[in-house]
Order: structure tokens, then C-alpha cells, then sequence
């Protein structure tokens, strides 16, 4: 499909799911003592093992906490974690929690404070955006590095995870490896512990601590379920970052760079057939990779005027850039109506409704206005409206997001309105998987 007239227009995102709250803890109730005499508990394990508090006793002196500071402010403006990682004061963390200073390096300072209170400043050496990570120097702070563990520890066996969360001061929680997620884009361990604000970079560790992750995320609003990067990829940027020094301006390239081949080993690993699924008698774009999350929900109250069936499927494959800014990651529902109450005026709004997109998301800072166009398509079986909107990236030369709406026009009782969203793409490839979305779509009454 060729853009050949340009309208501007804002445009917001589909809203992404709602996460469930977690359910509250519940009261214990005093019940009657029973008339046989009762098996003596165990005493209530504590929180924190003895062995949690021997491994934080063992990697204290090689964790430090990373602070960035916008200007020449001595208030912080972020923290984070980080832990040494090769002589010399070489220390890794988070490559989010240095992105500030890597985008802006003319703005943003980075400091370390050791635990016991020494401070200095630190260097960005090399990054890894794909794998949120970063090597960085430590000034006048060199450490002994901790080990890091290649081989992903199996399920069920105790890890620890050790940083500075909401900083409140050196911290370890103890938990569960669940060993690699299943079916994710880029690889990731599931830990069973909290992995809080500001604990981000810090190493997590088995038994013996050695480091088998890198803390990276937790899910707000869940219990428990945590992520942390193979340490695997660690020492492969370790090792690049060896071999020389980076500077300001060739880091914010390799930057680039590196989203830019995640784009395209994105669109790449969704090559080959557009799996479809049949919905009110049409085929539409269902789960198209293993890494997809896909979920479906609908209304099942009788005698509603319209029934409404939405489906949504994401790739949860977002990098994080800088605050504010995500690339290359996709999303795409489609909402199937169905009606056999309403007249074909009012069952046509309802639709035009679900295909519209207003508003603004996205920084003026990051992204350039949207230029659309909007046209009336034949598909397999049917005509569709199809808007497709695109906008470039400011600092981020070759990545544009896209936004697609389509809606079918075919029948005065059923149809659907379909949303995709794409983040951080090249523009060939983006629009060449547009036209293959769309044209997976048919009608087969």
C-alpha cells in the first residue's frame, strides 16, 4: 500500500491491559482449641536465611549504588544498582539506569556511593540495549569482582537478588530461579523475590554467589514475579567492552544501532505465514509468533444490543531508550461486533467509533508529528477502511512508529475493527508487514 496524499493528525495508542491488583492477605480467625493434644509447630522461618545473610556479607564490597544527577544538581534525578565485575573497577548495572546519560551526556552526571559511604564518579564503557545492560568504571573504587555464572540455574533452586531499592540502603531478598521464561522474544529468568525500584543492575545470585542474573524488572501489582538477564550476556559485553573505550557521541551511535537491529530481527522472526483465526466470519491475524501474548474476552450479559468479542495480542519485545521512549515492539486487537437489534446507521457508528484514533501520546521531544492517509480497500470477500499513519523518530535516524486501523464495510449486522501499533521500526519493513496484516484479512460468510 502506497502513501500518495499525507494528512497530519494525532493519534493515541490502544490502551494498554489493566494488571490485576493483588488480593489482600487474609485475617487469620481464632478458632476453638481442639480436645486432643496438638502437634507442636515449627518455629516460622525468618524472612532472610542464615545463608542470605552469609552470601550479602560476601558480595557486600563489590556492590555499589549508581546515582545520575541532572546538571549540577546535588539532588539526585535516578539510582540505581551496580557490581563489580572485572579488576580495575569495572562494574556492571542496567543499561536504563545510565540511558539518561548516554542520550543527554552534555546533561546528565554519573555518581557511585559504596556502602560504606565513599563516593566518585563513573564512566559508561559499552552498552547492551537488547539485554538492558551496561559496563561502566568506577573512579578511585576497584574492588573484587564477584563471579558471573553463564549456565541459567534449573527451576527450584534458591537465588538471591541484592540492591538498593527506594533507597533505603543495601538490601538482599531471597527467592526461587524458575529457570529461562518460556516463549519470550529476548531471554529472561523468572525470579520468585522482589526485585524493587533502585535495585535495578544489581547482581542475583545462587547459593554460593556466583552471579547468575542481572536485575532488571518486576511486575507492579504481582507478587513475586520478577526478571532478571542471563549473566551469559553479561560477559559477552564484558568482553567487548575490554577492548576499548567509547565516547559520549559513539556510544549514543551504538545506541542506534543496536534498536535498529532489533527492529529487524523483530519483523524478521514474524516472516512467513500470518496465522489467521475466524471471528463473526472473519479471518484476522491471530497468535503470528511463539513470543506473542495473545487474550480474548468478551461480554457475556444476554440481550445486550450489540455483542462485542475484542482480542489482544502483544509482543511485549519494547526496548527501553530513554525515560519516556520504548522501540521495537508491536501490538494489535481487533473488536468483532455483532448485532441482531440495531439498524445498519447505528450498528456502522458503533463501528466507526472502535476504528477511530484521536488525541496525542508520545514527547514532542522523541517524535515527530503523524502523517496518514485513509482509503477504502477490496480484500479477500470484502471492502475495508484502512488508515495507516506513520511519524518519525527525532534523534533516532531510520525508526518510525506506525499506527493501522481498519474496519470492514461489508455487512449492516456484523464486522470488526482492527488496531495495530508498532513502535520503533524501519519504514520499508514496517510497511511491508502492514500490507501482509492486512491482506491476511478475508471474509468467508
Amino acid at each position: 500500500m502506497v502513501i500518495r496524499r499525507i494528512v497530519h493528525v494525532a493519534l493515541i495508542a490502544a490502551a494498554p491491559a489493566f494488571m490485576p491488583l493483588a488480593a489482600p492477605a487474609q485475617t487469620q480467625t481464632q478458632t476453638q482449641t481442639p480436645a486432643v493434644p496438638p502437634v507442636l509447630s515449627q518455629p516460622v522461618a525468618p524472612a532472610t536465611s542464615e545463608n542470605a545473610r552469609d552470601v550479602l556479607l560476601r558480595v557486600r564490597p563489590a556492590v555499589i549504588q549508581i546515582k545520575g544527577f541532572f546538571g549540577t544538581n546535588t539532588a539526585q534525578a535516578f539510582h540505581g544498582t551496580g557490581f563489580a565485575a572485572a579488576p580495575g573497577g569495572i562494574f556492571i548495572t542496567n543499561y536504563h539506569v545510565v540511558a539518561q546519560q548516554v542520550q543527554y551526556p552534555d546533561k546528565y552526571r554519573l555518581e557511585y556511593r559504596t556502602t560504606e559511604g565513599k563516593t566518585g564518579s563513573v564512566a559508561i564503557l559499552a552498552i547492551d540495549v537488547r539485554h538492558d545492560l551496561a559496563v561502566v568504571r568506577a573512579a578511585g573504587f576497584a574492588p573484587e569482582p564477584l563471579k558471573l555464572e553463564p549456565v541459567v540455574p534449573v527451576k527450584g533452586e534458591r537465588a538471591y537478588s541484592i540492591g538498593f531499592p527506594l533507597d533505603v540502603g543495601l538490601t538482599i531478598t531471597e527467592g526461587v530461579s524458575n529457570g529461562k521464561v518460556d516463549d519470550s522474544f529476548d531471554p529472561r529468568i523468572h525470579y520468585s523475590g522482589a526485585i524493587n525500584g533502585g535495585m535495578s543492575g544489581g547482581p542475583a545470585l545462587n547459593a554460593t554467589g556466583n552471579v547468575i542474573g542481572i536485575n532488571v524488572s518486576g511486575y507492579r501489582f504481582e507478587q513475586l514475579v520478577s526478571f532478571l538477564v542471563p549473566a551469559e550476556h553479561a560477559l559477552a559485553l564484558l568482553e567487548r567492552s575490554l577492548k576499548g573505550s567509547a565516547d559520549a557521541k559513539s556510544l549514543a551511535r551504538d545506541a542506534a544501532a543496536q534498536l535498529r537491529r532489533h527492529a529487524t530481527e523483530l519483523l524478521g522472526s514474524l516472516n512467513g505465514k500470518m496465522l489467521t483465526q475466524s471471528a463473526a466470519g472473519y479471518m484476522l491475524p491471530a497468535k503470528i509468533a511463539p513470543f506473542i501474548d495473545c487474550n480474548a474476552a468478551g461480554d457475556p450479559t444476554p440481550n445486550q444490543p450489540i455483542q462485542v468479542v475484542s482480542i489482544n495480542c502483544a509482543a511485549k519485545a519494547g526496548l527501553y531508550v530513554q525515560q519516556g521512549l520504548f522501540s521495537g515492539d508491536l501490538r494489535y486487537s481487533h473488536y468483532v461486533l455483532t448485532t441482531d437489534k440495531l439498524d445498519a446507521w447505528r450498528f456502522a457508528n458503533k463501528l466507526s467509533d472502535l476504528a477511530s484514533a484521536t488525541g496525542a501520546f508520545g514527547s514532542r521531544r522523541h517524535v515527530g508529528p503523524f502523517a496518514c492517509e485513509n482509503r477504502v480497500v477490496a480484500l479477500k470477500g470484502f471492502d475495508a477502511s484502512v488508515m495507516v499513519c506513520t511519524r518519525a523518530y527525532r534523534k533516532l535516524e531510520g525508526l518510525y512508529d506506525f499506527t493501522v486501523r481498519v474496519s470492514s464495510l461489508n455487512n449492516p449486522k456484523r464486522g470488526f475493527a482492527s488496531h495495530l501499533d508498532m513502535y520503533g521500526l524501519e519504514f520499508e519493513p514496517g510497511m511491508q508487514f502492514i500490507k501482509r496484516y492486512v491482506d491476511a484479512m478475508e471474509w468467508q460468510p
